[in-house]
């Protein structure tokens, strides 16, 4: 084959007339005899297969890493919506949902949040199937049963244990979750620090009272706003009773200066001689001192730091869920 040619013209000098190409070609594996130059082009077959062999293994190497990680990413984003669903059960026991206990009912596959004493009899059921890539296994509860069911007023549960999510595919990639007596679920070998050496905060409390709120008819929150006046909200209980008068709730949001404070109360239990009240006081959204009245009964009073509850004459028993 003729090398390749590239015409390049030089005007530079009429007398020395001008170059009509100059050749840029070279024969392959050959020696170019009119410069004394060698010259080789292309790759060969061992160098080409190499190259593969290396595209391969690299790509190889990024597709097992890509599919580990996204293994770990299902199973955290899992085994955390699970513990999300124990929390529920948990806070909607504490609220005093409908008047009844909550729980999560635990299988391979998926896991049940329902309403009841027993799975057997739940009244209402809601399902959250796992990932088709995680299951549930090494189910250790108290009892050798697979449902967590939490105490009304107090949030705590007989059934504590442990169980864990996996990898179907790995069963070395593991998330444990433990159940504790006091409610509390959390990821293995992360327990909470025990009362008495955290910080407690006052964002939910139980007040076992002693008497019946159904025929009182104000509600007196005070909070303080130093240097200025104090803020006073009334609430007309009327319209938060239930047509029996076997439940009270009331949340509101209320400004105080230029802050904002959100807060719930409501009974879990009231009859015509006693009364379960709750007050659900997030520290995050509550920031100022503030003292609650029933018709004139003293309650409670909040200190500012979500750390000090002082009950008042009329609070009776109050207890931390």
């Amino acid at each position: 084959m003729r090398n390749f040619q590239f015409l390049i013209f030089n005007f530079q000098n009429r007398k020395a007339g001008f170059t009509r190409y100059i050749n840029f070609g070279c024969r392959p594996w050959r020696h170019d005899h009119t410069d004394g130059r060698s010259c080789i082009t292309g790759f060969t077959l061992l160098e080409i297969v190499v190259s593969i062999a290396i595209l391969i293994l690299i790509a190889s190497a990024a597709s097992v890493s890509f599919s580990n990680s996204r293994k770990v990413r299902e199973l955290t984003t899992a085994s955390q919506n699970v513990l999300s669903i124990l929390r529920t059960a948990q806070s909607k026991t504490l609220a005093g949902e409908e008047a009844s206990q909550w729980g999560v009912h635990i299988e391979q596959t998926q896991v049940i949040l329902f309403r009841g004493a027993t799975y057997a009899g739940a009244g209402l059921t809601e399902t959250y199937p796992l990932p088709s890539t995680i299951e549930i296994a090494n189910i250790t509860l108290l009892g050798s049963g697979s449902d967590v069911i939490f105490k009304r007023i107090e949030g705590t549960t007989d059934e504590t244990g442990a169980f864990e999510l996996r990898v179907k595919s790995d069963t070395t990639k593991t998330f444990s979750i433990t159940v504790d007596s006091s409610g509390k679920v959390y990821q293995t070998g992360t327990a909470p620090t025990p009362i008495g050496t955290r910080i407690t905060d006052a964002r939910h409390r139980a007040f076992a009272l002693g008497w019946s709120i159904q025929n009182s008819t104000t509600t007196t929150l005070t909070f303080e706003n130093p240097p200025y006046p104090n803020t006073i909200v009334m609430i007309l209980m009327a319209s938060y009773f239930d047509a029996g008068k076997t439940k009270f709730d009331w949340s509101g949001t209320i400004a105080v200066g230029t802050t904002t404070q959100i807060l719930r109360i409501h009974t879990t239990s009231l009859s015509v001689a006693d009364t379960i009240l709750h007050i659900d006081r997030d520290c995050r959204r509550n920031t100022k001192k503030m003292r609650i009245d029933i018709d004139a009964k003293y309650i409670a009073l909040y200190e500012a730091d979500c750390k000090t509850v002082i009950v008042g004459n009329y609070g009776g028993t109050m207890t931390e869920p």
